[in-house]
């Protein structure tokens, strides 16, 4: 793995379908257990991500499962109890693994589904990699967080709010890293730099080396019906 401080640039290809003119305002953020890193990832990225919609006037909110929910009542039930016109799933898999089983770089496949067409209107696909062990896992998942809402802006998405630039090697100024309080936690509504989900429970901590991620397919089947 990687030791010094550089990252390398995320790889991300997007589409959006060509018809569609609707504008989320209330984003469900729908990932795996950790993002295929750990509970720390999560919960950063959650909270990065939060900051910047509510930059772009649109609410999100993040949950996760583990692909091994047999009722999906409880998470529909919290969609509808945020409100969500839109939920976008994440989920991960494939990448590069080193001969100890730590990760290198994970494979994230996104998708936006419109709640009340109950149809994907936006996808996505993402290379992206740990960088340097220097960097607080923390960081890098802020730049994840980043790239994919810049995707979002460039396809207008998020609108009224300008894509953000990384800096020198990929990396964040640490004013911009949200600061999740030790052993991870959610922080209360419109609280600052802490990740607000809309469930109680803190997310699983994940392994570092190789995990069965849920698919797209569980991520997609647990969408609210019609």
């Amino acid at each position: 793995m990687l030791l010094g401080g550089c990252a390398p640039t995320t790889v991300g290809v997007t589409s959006r379908a060509s018809d569609y003119t609707g504008k989320p305002t209330r984003m469900y953020v729908l990932g795996t257990t950790g993002m295929g890193w750990n509970s720390d990832f999560s919960a950063a990225f959650a909270a990065k991500f939060r900051e910047v919609t509510r930059q772009c006037g649109v609410e999100s909110a993040y949950d996760e499962i583990s692909g091994l929910e047999l009722d999906s009542t409880a998470l529909t039930g919290r969609m509808r109890t945020f409100g969500a016109d839109t939920v976008l799933t994440i989920a991960n898999g494939g990448g590069v693994v080193n001969a100890s089983g730590g990760r290198l770089s994970i494979d994230y496949g996104t998708t936006l589904t419109d709640v009340r067409q109950n149809r994907a209107v936006w996808k996505g696909k993402y290379t992206f990699s740990r960088g340097g062990t220097i960097i607080p896992i923390e960081e890098r998942a802020a730049v994840l967080a980043i790239d994919i809402t810049n995707s979002l802006k460039k396809d207008r998405f998020l609108t009224g709010c300008a894509q953000i630039a990384l800096g020198q090697n990929g990396r964040l100024d640490p004013a911009a890293v949200p600061h999740v309080a030790a052993g991870g936690g959610n922080g209360p509504a419109g609280s600052t730099n802490t990740i607000t989900s809309a469930r109680p429970a803190r997310p699983v901590s994940a392994p570092a080396g190789p995990t069965t991620a849920a698919t797209l397919r569980d991520l997609q089947d647990l969408l609210p019906p019609k």
